[in-house]
């Protein structure tokens, strides 16, 4: 406002002799003003910035970031903008505000800024922190960068501004957002509920091994009743049996594992709606840890092989608490490529990386026509050197779009019956090749792939 008041001066000054003196007097008072006003305004880079945030973070999953601003003596007062550099793949949640004198509150992004807007606050002699929140879109490691500060002078007559430099490395890895589901339902007997029988051993279950509390969906015949009485709640017992045995997670890469899974009619949830993007690779490897944290909590050895025409990781099968952290930190970062899979190759370059027998647990999807014989061969051969679970992750949107439950026009209906027919058909011929085959949706594989392993498991130990 003072400046246009000295430019309508300026003007009139310059129409008028008897005002240039009076504009004159009040330009100078105006370099002053600026003057005083900078020599109040520290350099935002001699303010003390600390910034933290998680090393990992989950895909999917919001993660917070926070600035702590340790003011200099002058700088009380003042307003702060921060700006950050951040992924293309980080969605910004929220950011903080300037609340009152000093106060900070979260706001949403700011519309129409592509960088959600600055963060805000108005500076005091304590240190402030500066929370935002990202959710991640994408798997790997990213990093935060270059902090940009802007500090308004106390009279509002100039900015400063600083560039600060650094780097905040994050890795973002399959969130395993269903893991406690997952244990909970393989530790109780609720797994067979979705449709797998049930193979006993002769002479029932094996050696006893401890006791824990009841959890719904637990056969009450494993109830210790005296243990019950004393605790006053139920408890069950658990029992050891096919312990140390072999498996290998084989996830596929290829170009077929980079489609996006989209989502079912209906689907809104909160865990649901927050994996929309996933592709049926991030689904897969969700899927398959969740059964590696199952299988290692049972003392059984779990390794894992990536693949797409050749072998892209390999960790061999162990087992121990560590081994979890293994398998993650070789499979957090990959990505589907835009390369045919070569199954057949995976298999023998598995036989001869692992010796012992093991389960085999394929994590890929059904091929198109003209290759699912391939595919067919590859599943039979490889099944004379290890016992193999095929699990193929559908496509709901495509299920969604055959079964008339999307508005789509007739034609691309007609589309989405000639694929699914296709797709059932290549599941029948895999099923020809003597390995079991599971037909599952990419977010919800994680329970039936639970109760399908559990099944070979027990198969696999009744052969012993």
């Amino acid at each position: 406002m003072l400046v246009a008041v000295l430019l309508a001066l300026a003007l009139a000054g310059a129409l008028s002799a008897g005002l240039r003196r009076a504009v004159l007097v009040l330009d100078a008072a105006l370099a002053v003003l600026v003057a005083v006003d900078f020599a109040r305004t520290p350099r935002p880079d001699s303010l003390t910035i600390a910034r933290r945030a998680p090393a990992r973070a989950g895909l999917s999953q919001d993660l917070v970031r926070v600035v702590r601003v340790d003011p200099a003596w002058l700088a009380a007062g003042l307003a702060l903008e921060l700006r950050e550099e951040f992924p293309a793949e980080f969605e910004v949640r929220e950011r903080s505000v300037a609340d009152g004198a000093s106060a900070v509150r979260r706001a949403p992004p700011l519309a129409g800024d592509p960088t959600g807007g600055p963060d805000t606050c108005r500076l005091s002699a304590s240190p402030i922190e500066l929370a935002r929140t990202y959710r991640p879109a994408r798997r790997g490691t990213h990093a935060l960068g270059d902090l940009r500060l802007r500090l308004t002078s106390p009279l509002g007559l100039l900015k400063r501004q600083a560039r600060m430099r650094g780097e905040t490395r994050i890795e973002v890895d399959p969130p395993l957002t269903g893991m406690r589901r997952t244990l909970r339902l393989a530790a109780s007997e609720r797994w067979r509920d979705l449709g797998i029988r049930l193979h006993r051993r002769r002479g029932g279950l094996v050696e006893f091994e401890s006791l824990r509390e009841h959890v719904h969906g637990d056969d009450l015949r494993l109830v210790d009743w005296k243990a019950f009485a004393k605790r006053g709640k139920p408890i069950v017992k658990e029992f050891q049996e096919e312990r140390g045995q072999e498996l290998v997670l084989a996830f596929d890469c290829g170009r077929r594992m980079a489609v996006p899974s989209g989502d079912a009619p209906g689907d809104g949830g909160g865990e649901e709606r927050g994996r929309r993007g996933w592709t049926k690779l991030d689904h897969a490897l969700d899927a398959g840890l969740q059964i590696a944290a199952v299988a290692l909590q049972r003392g059984d050895r779990v390794g894992c092989l990536a693949f797409d025409d050749r072998v892209r990781a390999w960790i061999g099968p162990a087992r121990g608490s560590r081994q979890l952290e293994r398998l993650r930190g070789a499979v957090f970062a990959l990505e589907a490529s835009d390369l045919e899979t070569d199954l057949g190759r995976a298999l023998r370059e598995l036989a001869l990386r692992q010796r012992r027998r093991a389960l085999v647990l394929v994590l890929s999807d059904v091929a198109d026509p003209l290759s699912v014989d391939a595919q067919r061969r590859a599943l039979a051969a490889g099944s004379g050197k290890h016992r193999i679970l095929f699990a193929s992750l559908d496509d709901p949107s495509l299920r969604a779009a055959a079964e008339g439950e999307l508005a789509s026009a007739a034609a691309v209906r007609a589309a989405a019956l000639l694929l699914a027919e296709e797709r059932r058909a290549a599941l029948r011929r895999l099923r020809g090749s003597g390995v079991r085959v599971l037909d599952a949706p990419p977010a919800d594989a994680a329970a039936p792939l639970l109760a399908a392993w559990l099944e070979a498991r027990r198969e696999g130990s009744l052969r012993r």
